[in-house]
């Protein structure tokens, strides 16, 4: 369960930095401080693992399937739902400026996805 939550988290992560269509150095270091202290245990090696998850978000980004492609990562997200969300949060926030598309797929993964799963005092 844990190394199915480690890749959908990464895989959120690699969402949230380029649903806006722009990567600041700050995205991207939060993202790398996550990948490198991730406990990874998969069978594909993790440089594979984030090759092959690069190509499913910017095929869900281009083709508008990011909201579609946050609930397919639903029931690995809830695992510890409330870390999922503090790492997304984290990330739109690092760069200090939250775009449209971002505080979208946030309020989405909050109230829909990952709803149930969170305290009711952690949503509000």
């Amino acid at each position: 369960m844990e190394q199915s939550f480690n890749e959908a988290l990464l895989k959120l992560c690699m969402l949230l930095y380029r649903i806006d269509g722009k990567i600041t150095l700050s995205e991207q270091d939060y993202y790398d401080s996550i990948y490198r202290h991730i406990n990874w245990q998969g069978e594909d090696d993790l440089e594979e693992f984030q090759r092959q998850s690069i190509h499913q978000v910017r095929d869900a980004v281009e083709n508008g399937e990011a909201k579609q492609f946050v609930m397919s990562l639903k029931d690995h997200l809830s695992f510890n739902a409330k870390k999922a969300l503090a790492i997304a949060q984290g990330i739109c926030l690092i760069d200090g400026d939250i775009a449209e598309q971002e505080q979208e797929i946030l309020d989405y993964l909050k109230f829909r996805v990952l709803a149930k799963y969170l305290d009711k005092i952690d949503i509000e």
